[in-house]
């Protein structure tokens, strides 16, 4: 009987020890589920300071003290009051000329246009017209010029150039007629601003005069409105592929070279404060085309 109250009395004991071990562990977590709350635990803090923010990278290989300035490119190509286009062949086949702009001049050569009548008789014919300086414009990145014509002659001969051949068929008129040049800006190179494609398009349109028809001989018609229709059918080509080929000439190309860097060179360097005429120099870092819009970084050198 004894050994089984010691017995209970050793089991009393270790329940106390438990209960106690129970209510010691609530209090230290913060967990008393009667009482519907418990304790936040925050992280611990940290001793240290946040790190300072970082400076953005500044861009590769361009010098601190570099300008930058964007140039249009029909400002480069110069002052387009001066500028014309001439469709003329009553001299020469090379009568035809154009001035576009700094270093873009040369000639076209378009033949007269001859016709052989059914009485064997030749038919001469001549044409002279000059244009308004260009209507200026961009489309995308093309540089838009359009040269407006007020009229363009046509001249027609009978046999000869005699008095009496130029009396014996009638002159005609074309007009609406138009020339519009298409640029397609681009860097060279050495990044400076160049041109790329060209596209030319000619158009125009007889004015039907009052009188079409002359007869020779008594049964031979001539119909010089039909000439001047076939004539202008010669001249769109002559004058598309002549001027795209006349741009596109080496010789052409070194001479709008030379004329636009001289501009731009003295551009570059009044925006730097530096007088052109000096000996102060320009170098180019970056440069590239904004549609039409030639955009320069670039470091004056006095």
């Amino acid at each position: 009987m004894a050994q089984a109250r010691v017995s209970r009395l050793s089991t009393l004991l270790t329940g106390f020890a438990l209960v106690a071990i129970l209510v010691v562990g609530a209090v230290d977590t913060g967990a008393w589920v009667g009482h519907g709350w418990i304790k936040q635990v925050f992280p611990p803090r940290s001793s240290s300071s946040p790190p300072p923010p970082v400076a953005p990278a500044s861009a590769p290989n361009v010098p601190p003290n570099s300008l930058v300035r964007t140039v249009p490119f029909a400002t480069l190509l110069g002052d387009f009051t001066k500028s014309f286009m001439q469709i003329a062949n009553l001299r020469s086949p090379m009568d035809s000329n154009f001035v576009l702009g700094r270093g873009l001049v040369g000639r076209l050569a378009l033949e007269r246009h001859i016709h052989e009548a059914a009485n064997g008789s030749k038919v001469y014919l001549h044409v002279n017209g000059t244009s308004n300086p260009p209507t200026v414009g961009t489309e995308g990145n093309e540089l838009h010029l359009r040269f407006l014509f007020p009229a363009i002659q046509v001249k027609s001969y009978y046999r000869d150039y005699s008095n009496e051949s130029d009396l014996a068929l009638g002159d005609a008129v074309v007009e609406k007629a138009t020339v519009d040049i298409y640029l397609t800006p681009v860097t060279d190179q050495r990044r400076l601003p160049n041109y790329q494609a060209v596209r030319v398009v000619f158009t125009g349109e007889l004015k039907e005069p009052d009188k079409c028809t002359y007869w020779f001989d008594v049964i031979f018609p001539v119909n010089v409105c039909s000439l001047v229709k076939d004539y202008l059918k010669n001249i769109k080509p002559t004058v598309e592929n002549g001027l795209r080929e006349a741009l596109q000439q080496p010789q052409t190309r070194m001479q709008f070279d030379q004329a636009v860097w001289q501009q731009l060179r003295g551009e570059l360097l009044q925006q730097a404060g530096l007088n052109p005429a000096g000996q102060a120099q320009v170098q180019i870092i970056e440069a590239g085309f904004r549609g039409t819009d030639y955009v320069v970084s670039f470091v004056p050198r006095p």
